[in-house]
């Protein structure tokens, strides 16, 4: 009887797999920058966040008129050069697809299969966003080790960057700030614990302020 139910719950899940429908494709129709892109699906204007990586920023929420961080524009223009009047499919983390912006989370696949949230990562043109759990996360974070360790992209420019003083991290946000950004002396001494370079902040679980 046991292997009955066995057998009767897998011929359920099977039947329910090939049922679901497929995941959905839209035409990539605008680029906002490296990680951010609108698309058209289904009739409809969508933002889509990609999970799991963080381009450099283009524009600033916090001020429009400050200038685009180091390698955003490189990484923006690539995004287009990939995505643009592309058509694309998206896979989805979770029934969670918004972010606090209203943003719809989406891994992005080209037509030949490329995975692009990982091509950002694996070309040196996006950290891996690990603030919060997603399934390719261990894949993205070799991924920005092995680009890292080539200076591909952004890491050509970090490497040759010589960061004058301690890095700072908020044990609160779990940011970190480099000497020279914004908030780089507005953590309160409660909340600050040093590192002597961004990879030892990297290691430790801390992740980039983006100004």
């Amino acid at each position: 009887m046991r292997r009955l139910l066995v057998c009767a719950w897998l011929w359920l899940a099977v039947a329910a797999a090939a049922a679901a429908p497929p995941p959905p494709t839209a035409v990539v129709t605008r680029i906002v920058d490296g990680d951010t892109v609108h698309v058209e699906t289904d009739g409809r204007d969508v933002t889509v966040r990609l999970i799991g990586v963080d381009t450099p920023e283009l524009h600033s929420r916090d001020d429009p008129r400050a200038a685009p961080q180091p390698f955003a524009r490189q990484a923006s223009d690539f995004t287009r050069l990939r995505l643009a009047d592309r058509t694309v499919r998206l896979e989805f983390e979770s029934d969670e697809r918004l972010d606090r912006y209203g943003r719809t989370l989406a891994y992005v696949f080209l037509p030949d299969g490329t995975f692009f949230n990982r091509e950002l990562v694996r070309g040196g043109y996006a950290r891996a966003y690990v603030r919060f759990p997603f399934r390719f996360r261990e894949q993205f974070v070799a991924d920005e080790t092995a680009a890292r360790q080539a200076g591909r992209g952004l890491w050509a420019e970090a490497n040759a960057r010589v960061v004058n003083g301690l890095v700072i991290g908020n044990r609160r946000s779990r940011l970190y700030h480099l000497p020279g950004q914004k908030h780089y002396d507005d953590v309160s001494v409660r909340n600050r614990v040093y590192f002597a370079n961004e990879d030892a902040a990297r290691a430790a679980g801390y992740t980039p302020a983006r100004q």
